[in-house]
């Protein structure tokens, strides 16, 4: 009964191990959250200093907001907006899925958004915009620090700093968030080209506060501003 008992706490020892975050499918911490109100981190409630793992979601509530600290950029997420992180080899890409994401970047190629129409990224460094699905089959993408570019399987839009683009899509084709992209040492997600609509718009439409957010990316942590 002894040797049992004991057989079955290493077993129990051993389950939760494997179980535990850092060891479920050897995944990467990619971020670390800055801010958080009615937030959630891969269904708990997101609490300052958490750690992002690959594939971990992040949603917001309807007066929700996240921000979070992903390589040398930020991300934001504002309310009702879900999004997780990926690990793509040549950068950190963020999966959005709704609402408005939004991201800042000092370096280039540093963080992207992957969206049913394409890819979305800076054109270099100091980028900061955002994603907004304003449909079924809509996005809104705003470019609010630099130029960013829309990457439909190989095809590149621009859409220049000040403006915004309304993006139509027909479906999703891309695969979902994968854990570990790093295992091969090539990108996850092959070019897909998909059939979009594209038309930019006159003004900038501000859903977020990313101009904030690239003022907070240029100043150090330890430096409050003044």
């Amino acid at each position: 009964m002894r040797f049992v008992a004991r057989f079955c706490l290493v077993a129990l020892c051993v389950a939760a191990l494997f179980n535990s975050p850092a060891m479920a499918a050897h995944r990467k911490v990619l971020g670390v959250v800055l801010q958080t109100d009615h937030a959630r981190l891969d269904n708990a409630n997101a609490v300052m200093g958490a750690d992002i793992y690959s594939c971990d979601m992040l949603e917001t509530d309807e007066s929700g907001v996240l921000r979070a600290r992903v390589a040398s950029g930020q991300v934001y997420l504002s309310a009702l907006s879900a999004a997780q992180l990926e690990d793509d080899v040549t950068a950190i890409q963020v999966l959005a899925l709704r609402g408005t994401v939004g991201f800042s970047s000092p370096a280039a190629g540093e963080i992207t958004i992957r969206t049913p129409a394409g890819i979305v990224r800076g054109t270099g460094a100091g980028a900061a915009g955002q994603v907004t699905f304003t449909g079924p089959k809509e996005l809104l993408i705003t470019a609010m620090h630099g130029d960013l570019l829309l990457d439909n399987g190989g095809e590149l839009r621009t859409i220049p700093e000040g403006k915004s683009a309304t993006v139509t899509f027909e479906d999703n084709l891309e695969p979902g968030c994968h854990d570990e992209a790093a295992a091969d040492q090539q990108p996850q997600h092959p070019l897909v080209r998909h059939k979009i609509g594209f038309y930019i718009v006159a003004g900038a439409a501000v859903g977020i506060p990313v101009i904030l957010l690239w003022h907070s990316t240029s100043e150090s942590d330890s430096q409050p501003p003044k």
